[in-house]
């Protein structure tokens, strides 16, 4: 699982989970780096969870960046294996910080991401933040 901060502490609530890479604060480019080559040790089938994109959001970055960004990122953890290496992307979910322009911003950038994973092999979009917006909550992080 590739992750910011959102969840930290995973591993304690999944009990095979291979590896958790929760990096506080992270954004899609600082994890292309972070990341280079980790997923070349995987030997076997395997799914990557990536929940990373809400600072992004934040950011100047436009959601059409921001989903270029997330597709190199799939791009480089699929990159050269013999075996198909899944990667579930998750939304981004709400924060009790958007306002009007960062709310278009996650709404067009979650349409981008399940775009993308239609296009892309062996990829699928989870709409995790439809979760929070039926509960009518936040991700209780970002206040």
């Amino acid at each position: 699982m590739l992750s910011d901060s959102m969840c930290r502490g995973v591993e304690e609530h999944i009990p095979n989970l291979t590896a958790a890479y929760v990096h506080p604060g992270t954004f899609l480019r600082r994890s292309l780096e972070q990341h280079t080559g980790r997923f070349d040790r995987v030997t076997r089938e395997a799914l990557v969870v990536v929940h990373i994109g809400t600072n992004d959001v934040a950011s100047v970055l436009s959601p059409a960046a921001i989903v270029g960004q997330m597709e190199a990122l799939i791009d480089q953890i699929q990159h050269g294996h013999a075996e198909p290496l899944y990667v579930a992307v998750c939304s981004i979910v709400p924060r009790a910080v958007d306002n009007e322009w960062t709310r278009p911003t996650v709404r067009e950038t979650n349409r981008g991401f399940r775009q993308l994973c239609q296009q892309k092999h062996n990829c699928i979009y989870l709409p995790t933040g439809t979760l929070f917006l039926k509960k009518k909550n936040t991700d209780q992080l970002h206040e």
